[in-house]
């Protein structure tokens, strides 16, 4: 029987501790990945590095060069939902492998900021202690497609939300900007509760642990 496949996953605030699902020893989880990370990685052959989140704002990131060796090494490299999506569009002519709605949106132009992949942090747990503008897009896409909200509220929010310096763009900001451009309170709370990002985090790991995932 061939050996499993030795995965790595970098992940951050798209996919914080209390919210990851139990894996195997084969599973190995790190921190949000900076500049030399990637290339420190000492892997046995035909691993999986699932690059779901890295420093954006704090430290330099990885480089595409990076992403790159690793995929000339012979490993096969994911990404989605914030960095990994960002890299992964960059890199999908080049070998790394996309996955989910944050990465589609990139690719389509949607998102072409990497501030709407960033949040305010709690500097205790490291965890978003505010709202990523890429989770509001997909969760006004939602409440449009049911009916519940305008394509003019969306248009109003969005411009409201790009001119809210990142790091301020907190609950009660957003609360205060989607009321204000028409949607109810049910859809507000909705809209809150969206998290695509972490969505697109989970559906990865869980293809790459299936043991019927092949490349």
């Amino acid at each position: 029987m061939a050996e499993p496949c030795r995965t790595v996953v970098f992940a951050g605030p798209s996919l914080p501790r209390r919210a990851r699902p139990a894996t195997g020893e084969n599973v190995t989880w790190r921190s949000p990945a900076a500049r030399g990370d990637l290339a420190d990685l000492d892997l046995p052959p035909a691993s999986r590095v699932l690059l779901i989140d890295g420093y954006l704002i704090q430290q330099h990131p990885p480089s595409p060069t990076e992403v790159f060796d690793l995929i000339e090494r012979g490993h096969e490299v994911w990404g989605s939902s914030s960095l990994g999506a960002l890299r992964a569009a960059e890199l999908r002519y080049h070998g790394m492998r996309g996955h989910g709605w944050v990465f589609d949106r990139v690719v389509d132009g949607t998102i072409t900021y990497d501030d709407e992949l960033v949040a305010p942090l709690d500097p205790r747990t490291g965890e978003a202690a505010g709202v990523f503008l890429a989770n509001i897009r997909f969760g006004l896409g939602e409440l449009v497609a049911a009916g519940r909200v305008s394509p003019a509220s969306v248009s109003d929010l969005v411009e409201g939300l790009r001119a809210v310096y990142f790091g301020q763009r907190t609950h009660d900001t957003c609360r205060g900007l989607a009321a204000a451009a028409g949607l109810d309170q049910a859809a507000v709370d909705d809209l809150m509760a969206a998290d695509v990002k972490r969505r697109d985090a989970l559906e990865l790991i869980a293809r790459a642990t299936d043991p019927a995932w092949l490349s």
